[in-house]
């Protein structure tokens, strides 16, 4: 994210006229997006991101282009002056958000900043998030270093463009203008394909993002407009700001989270940013309006604002399980000023200004120092497991339940060489196989213990985000397709009679969750059929695991706050919740049905007195909102799959004959 300040004491910037409504520009782009996440009444305020995009092409390519003009421009002082003006800032922000998170944060939520943190520093932050590096993170939405995400765009944006105006200058502006102008069209029509195929890859990296600071780039070779200019002129001027400003409103009042971003609709903010800032370089009221104290006041401590906001969002949610109010959230975004300008005042201003460490090489050691710092507290954080010692030793299931990966086979490649890991007794018949996506790994130890205990054999087929189904949906990823025929492939050369399927099945219905593949409703029941299908051609009876009700609250928090009230356990979601969000999935399966399908009944484990049970007072029973812990596996699954492993021992015939459909 761009947050440029005057700078008029660059001798860079002195060569480009100050413009203060450029700072109001910025206030308003910063304010939208601290709205936005306080839900205060501006679902789309994060089009504030895009138009600091636009702002950050058209300043730093006004200061390169200006200093290439001057035959001053270096690398190296470019460089070092974007270091000294996002650096010590980040630093201090990172400094604040650790010390919290080792006060306020289990252990899996540490270990989630920690991550986070470590991607930050080598400039990764913005492939972290996308590629939601672990699946399991339990706060991938409340990660309190979320927004670096924007950081780390803008900073591979500024060690690749001044590179790109550099060798273009040599042969000449317009080279410079024709490859800015080039890029930015790839750009965007790269931005149009990869919204359609992979939203989460789309928003965060840069070549689809490009566009938006190329956008910027262009406008800063547009000649700037006669001091003196005409009526019509003027009248022109302020046509296109007031029509920016008003689509901007558009933007930020009617965009929301189901609006596919970026691609096309993210064309209308970055235009209506261009609009405002050619728009705007004489006087109208748009100008006169952007360039108010108090807006050019917010815009001038804009980045540390932008730095601190979310941090105090996550953790005051975090801590006193804040539920947003108008009254609570404006509070809040009064307290965001506080530490924003004390940073801008004191840490951003001197560093910049050279009043603090004068010297560039002992500024650079320093930024090394603490960069190294930053990465070994992330890394003995991650090895330490987020320091679960900090907790009340009765309470280490409650805030350290992990999802087990021993099972896993991440490739068809694997599958094909060592076949799938095996559990229970090995006495030479293999009775099932527990087949499904991270459903499926987090009961796999249950499913060892239980197989061993009841003296049946089996395997397990787990891999994340990867439905059992042998359709893919639309958008769906080939190789999890390939991955389901290898699983599939193996269960027909071992002869296997009884599949057990483990899914999130109501995650991957309309809706795209992380890596999850997204299935129509007519595409989930086609896949459904066709997957029963196959499965019944070979003989094999299919054994249908419900999805565990999904939970609305901070289920560890829950019941550290019971154990410190010395109250109990409360309840999650009403099975009436859980029945509503299923019933899609019911349905398909219903319509499917046949005598090779049993439907399993989780609701008689699950459910007391019409609601779910999410832990007791020493454990939890999930390890996030959705994935079984083992103790909760233990509790919720073993009722439902010990009875079928009891019948399997005997034969896997009679085991499908004597069982009856479920819910």
């Amino acid at each position: 994210m761009s947050h440029r300040t005057t700078e008029q004491e660059d001798r860079s910037l002195a060569r480009i006229q100050y413009r203060p409504e450029i700072d109001g520009l910025r206030a308003v782009a910063v304010l939208a997006v601290i709205l936005f996440h306080l839900d205060i009444g501006l679902s789309g305020g994060f089009v504030g991101v895009d138009i600091f995009f636009v702002i950050s092409g058209f300043l730093i390519t006004s200061i390169i282009m200006a200093d290439l003009e001057a035959g001053t421009f270096s690398l190296k002082a470019f460089w070092i002056k974007r270091l000294r003006r996002l650096a010590p800032a980040n630093f201090m922000m990172l400094s604040a958000t650790l010390l919290l998170g080792l006060i306020v944060l289990l252990p899996g939520e540490l270990v989630s900043l920690a991550k986070a943190q470590l991607a930050q520093i080598v400039l990764f932050a913005n492939f972290h998030f996308a590629f939601r590096i672990d699946y399991f993170d339990p706060i991938a939405a409340l990660n309190p270093l979320l927004h670096t995400w924007s950081l780390a765009v803008e900073e591979h944006f500024y060690l690749v463009l001044p590179l790109l105006l550099l060798l273009c200058f040599k042969r000449g502006k317009r080279v410079v203008l024709s490859t800015v102008v080039g890029l930015m069209v790839l750009s965007f029509l790269f931005s149009l394909w990869r919204v359609e195929q992979n939203q989460a890859l789309a928003f965060y990296l840069l070549p689809s993002r490009a566009w938006e600071l190329l956008l910027g780039c262009g406008l800063a070779f547009l000649p700037p407009t006669s001091k003196k200019t005409s009526l019509k002129q003027g009248l022109f001027q302020v046509v296109i700001s007031s029509a920016s400003l008003i689509a901007l409103g558009y933007c930020v009042t009617c965009y929301d989270e189901t609006t596919l971003f970026p691609g096309a609709n993210a064309l209308l903010p970055c235009i209506a940013t261009v609009g405002l800032i050619y728009g705007t370089q004489h006087d109208n009221f748009v100008r006169r309006w952007l360039s108010l104290q108090w807006l050019v006041g917010i815009g001038l401590i804009s980045y540390s604002l932008y730095l601190w906001h979310w941090p105090i969002i996550v953790f005051t949610k975090l801590a006193f399980r804040f539920e947003p109010s108008l009254s609570s959230s404006l509070l809040l975004v009064i307290l965001c000023f506080v530490p924003a300008y004390l940073s801008w005042k004191y840490i951003e201003q001197p560093f910049r200004k050279r009043a603090w460490c004068f010297s560039d090489k002992k500024f650079l050691l320093g930024v090394l120092a603490l960069g190294t710092f930053f990465v070994i507290s992330s890394l003995l954080i991650i090895r330490m497991h987020g320091i679960p010692e900090r907790f009340d030793p009765k309470l280490y299931d409650v805030v350290h339940a992990s999802v087990s990966n021993r099972f896993q086979r991440s490739s068809a490649e694997a599958i094909q060489q060592r076949g799938l890991p095996m559990v229970g007794a090995d006495d030479g018949t293999t009775r099932f196989v527990v087949w499904g996506d991270s459903h499926a790994a987090a009961i796999s130890e249950l499913v060892q213990d239980l197989a061993k205990e009841v003296g049946v054999t089996g395997y397990i087929a787990c891999r994340n985000a990867t439905i059992p189904l042998l359709k893919e949906g639309s958008y769906g990823r080939s190789d999890q397709q390939v991955w389901n025929e290898a699983v599939y492939e193996f269960i027909k050369q071992k002869q296997i009679k009884n599949v057990i399927f483990v899914a999130r099945w109501s995650g991957y219905i309309n809706r795209q969750a992380g890596r999850l593949q997204r299935y129509s409703h007519a595409e989930f029941d086609d896949a459904v059929r066709i997957t029963l299908q196959r499965l019944a051609s070979e003989g094999i009876h299919v054994w249908i695991l419900p999805q565990v009700p999904e939970q609305e609250i901070d289920i560890s928090r829950a019941i550290l706050t019971a154990d410190r009230t010395n109250s109990s356990v409360p309840y999650g979601v009403s099975l009436e919740q859980y029945q509503e969000n299923q019933a899609r999935v019911y349905n398909a399966f219903h319509q499917s049905s046949s005598s090779g399908l049993t439907v399993l009944d989780l609701t008689t484990s699950c459910f007391r007195d019409g609601h779910s049970l999410i832990g007791q007072a020493d454990g939890t029973y999930y390890t996030d909102d959705n994935h079984l812990s083992l103790l909760g596996s233990q509790v919720l699954i073993k009722p439902v799959l010990k009875p079928l492993f009891e019948q399997f021992i005997e034969t896997p015939a009679r085991a499908a004959q004597d069982s009856s459909p479920g819910m």
